[in-house]
């Protein structure tokens, strides 16, 4: 479902900046935005210089709210009860590392804009949410329902915080803090008897 979630962003964002920069000489489809980590475990810069905008995930938190209950889902005649669906905030750096510094302010400006239009993802409005998803009937844990999206400032002290636990120096960024809400996992659960009637009592 992370997955999901990100390579989703991914494609909307690069598809997004291509749009909106029209310069096909230096904004070509997926060639601009990149899914992967700043370094790799062995302390290689891994970078792609010739792409515009990194994406990676720093981290992730459970959203606990009060008052959630157990769903009950109809599978084959029967209902399938199955727990409350997960809602996590995934904190996402989007770094903007052309060589050009002038160009990498742009295409954080595009990251900010981008988010500015779009606060919320679902499948009413951006059908190919789930699009990545190959067999969405046996692993439903790999959908996401919503995503929603606000920008996370941090201090000097916390930037350089996050930059020496990379292993780098700094580069223009953004951090955003995406809420995401998940389907159900229904492996594991109880089933109940399907409803055949209803009584009302007078």
């Amino acid at each position: 479902m992370i997955r999901t979630a990100l390579e989703f962003i991914r494609k909307e964002l690069d598809v997004y900046i291509v749009d909106r920069e029209q310069d096909p000489g230096n904004y070509a489809l997926n060639n601009v935005v990149d899914l992967k980590p700043v370094f790799l475990p062995d302390g290689t810069f891994n970078l792609n210089t010739a792409m515009h905008v990194t994406m990676m995930l720093i981290g992730v938190d459970e959203e606990r709210r009060e008052g959630k209950r157990p769903y009950y889902i109809p599978v084959d005649k029967q209902f399938m009860k199955v727990n409350p669906p997960v809602e996590l905030d995934l904190s996402i750096l989007f770094i903007a590392h052309s060589t050009n510094y002038q160009t990498a302010l742009r295409d954080l400006s595009d990251v900010v804009a981008f988010f500015q239009v779009n606060t919320v993802f679902d499948e009413s409005k951006f059908p190919a949410l789930n699009a990545d998803v190959s067999d969405p009937v046996n692993k439903p844990w790999q959908l996401i329902e919503r995503l929603s999206f606000r920008l996370t400032s941090l201090t000097f002290e916390q930037q350089n915080n996050l930059w020496a636990t990379l292993g780098g120096k700094y580069i223009p960024s953004l951090v955003y803090k995406a809420n995401m809400l998940t389907v159900f996992d229904t492996k594991g659960k109880e089933a109940a008897p399907a409803i055949t009637e209803m009584n009302f009592a007078d």
